[in-house]
């Protein structure tokens, strides 16, 4: 609920002038409590509007809360940035498989042992067993990473970040003509940033010539924005941006200006992220590699053996107030590398894929300009679904996307698979061996707990350090693309490995997480849509 602070006294009363209907009498009747400062403004909550019933007035309902009776909840900055509170509260918050089971079976015996709770189970036939199931699921083979002259197979925890780093990219490209911007008091964080990038730079098989170093006397918005104005040309290849602290105005300034109005790759940084020279080497490689994405670089690729091949991925931004914004991203390579990227909005009364349609068109013909044909095969990952949508996804988004086909060609009829990626759901796998345990990237579950009716399957491909892992849930809503389902269970995981800002699998496909990226940052940052001149690099990284 939204909060306002409104000044009024204490001594007002609530219903009437009787005494006995003031704030600092209830409080001290009811909970004993005295209230010291009686001419403290009064903070007033205003809940949502709870559904009307018909031929009856609305009635607003407001909470008043007193000040100095209230506690901050939360996680300020400061405990956010402390690893070791962190550290500890993660200890509570992510259970290991074996506290949680014990949590589990503790709740299913006090269900059982309570008879109002067994008589409402009772009523629906319902039982609870003490037991988890056990079943037997299986482990897909680990991935080889391909650089540009060697491959590595990935290890147990699914991490080649150390690897990584000490192997050429597949496609560098050279950084000739850059800017970096900072304020006077970053100056020597600035040039050893600098320094540092130079020379991890060609490690990784990335030219990095010295830029042209822009300082400003003050830290305001307009001052940014005015120092990148009179950099901004044909030439530029890339400005990175220094910030001596986090602002998001400041941010969403400098990304309009370099993703709408002046289209230029952005790197924006903030001082304290490159301060600590114990890590500045690691930090500027991992800032190397996202650069070399936004001027159109590889990283590394996985073994995929389908030719003519077309991967989307589609993810949504919802926020109370703004529009809906739907993130696209299609590949445009055999390696499944690079990426043609688009947004949509959508507007009161629209159904999202109507805006989805022309990104998809825009796609296949991007894929026909860089390999002078068009995919034999498509598999789209859609994100951003819930149960309820399902339905909707299956019958009307699937044929939308299929019309989209006759737009291109009227014999053009790809093979056509769309797979809805759950990640917030409440499964839990776990690996039973001397104890319980996390079940292993790649570990795959397509029996038994999934759905009578549907083809689906679970998946774990990320390694967590703490608590419990949850899988990934995949519902294939429509196949025409000919592949076994282990074919297409071995391509969802090979995809996990597949995203650039972080060597690791993460929990859904690459290109459902650049969708949801560049998504976010038009709907939270920009609330226009990029300039076309960048769709073809990972400029939202």
């Amino acid at each position: 609920s939204s909060m306002s602070v409104w000044f009024a006294f204490l001594k007002i009363l609530l219903e009437s002038t009787s005494p006995r209907t003031t704030f600092l009498f209830c409080f001290r009747r009811n909970y004993g409590i005295e209230i010291s400062d009686l001419e403290q403004p009064l903070l007033i909550s205003r809940p949502k509007k709870k559904a009307r019933i018909p031929g009856q007035p609305a009635e607003e309902e407001l909470i008043c809360l007193i000040p100095e009776l209230c506690s901050m909840t939360g996680l300020n900055d400061a405990a956010r940035e402390d690893f070791r509170v962190m550290k500890d509260i993660a200890e509570h918050t992510r259970l290991t498989p074996n506290q949680r089971q014990v949590a589990m079976r503790r709740f299913v015996e006090n269900v059982n042992k309570t008879p109002k709770a067994r008589e409402e189970l009772d009523k629906w036939g319902f039982s609870l067993d003490p037991m988890m199931l056990k079943t037997t699921g299986r482990v897909l083979q680990r991935e080889k990473i391909l650089t540009q002259n060697s491959s590595f197979d990935v290890n147990d925890c699914a991490d080649f970040g150390r690897e990584i780093m000490n192997q050429k990219m597949i496609t560098p490209v050279p950084l000739r003509c850059w800017t970096i911007v900072y304020t006077r008091r970053d100056e020597s964080k600035a040039k050893d940033f600098v320094s540092m990038i130079q020379k991890v730079g060609p490690a990784m098989g990335m030219e990095i010539d010295f830029p042209k170093t822009i300082e400003l006397r003050d830290d305001r918005t307009e001052t940014y924005i005015r120092a990148l104005r009179e950099q901004l040309s044909s030439e530029l290849q890339m400005v990175v941006v220094l910030f001596p602290t986090k602002r998001d105005d400041r941010y969403n300034a400098v990304k309009k200006l370099c993703c709408i109005e002046n289209p230029v790759p952005s790197q924006c940084l903030v001082a304290r992220t490159i301060g600590d020279q114990k890590k500045l080497r690691s930090v500027t490689q991992k800032v190397a590699l996202q650069m070399n994405c936004k001027l159109g670089g590889e990283l590394w690729a996985v073994s995929i053996p389908l030719k003519n091949l077309m991967i989307v991925g589609i993810d949504t931004f919802h926020e109370r107030g703004r529009r809906s914004v739907g993130g696209f991203v299609a590949s445009t390579n055999d390696r499944i590398t690079r990426w043609y990227s688009r947004v949509c909005f959508q507007e009161r009364g629209q159904e999202l894929i109507d805006g989805l349609r022309i990104c998809f068109i825009d796609a296949l013909r991007k894929y026909h300009e860089v390999n002078h044909c068009l995919p034999d095969r498509i598999i789209v990952f859609r994100d951003g679904v819930g149960d309820g949508q399902m339905s909707v996804v299956r019958d009307y988004e699937v044929a939308q996307l299929e019309e989209c086909f006759a737009s291109i060609g009227e014999n053009y009829k790809p093979k056509l698979g769309v797979v809805v990626v759950q990640k917030r759901i409440s499964t839990k796998l776990f690996f039973d061996g001397r104890q319980l345990e996390n079940p292993p990237p790649g570990t795959i579950l397509d029996h038994t707990v999934t759905r009578p009716n549907s083809y689906d399957f679970f998946l774990v491909s990320q390694h967590v350090r703490q608590g419990t892992v949850t899988p990934t849930h995949y519902t294939v809503v429509h196949d025409t693309s000919e592949l076994k389902p282990d074919h297409m269970q071995r391509l969802a995981y090979k995809m996990t490995h597949m995203y650039y800002n972080w060597p690791g699998t993460i929990r859904a496909p690459a290109p459902c997480q650049y969708a949801h990226k560049v998504a976010f940052l038009v709907g939270q940052n920009l609330q226009n849509e990029p300039s076309r001149k960048l769709s073809d690099r990972l400029f939202f990284l």
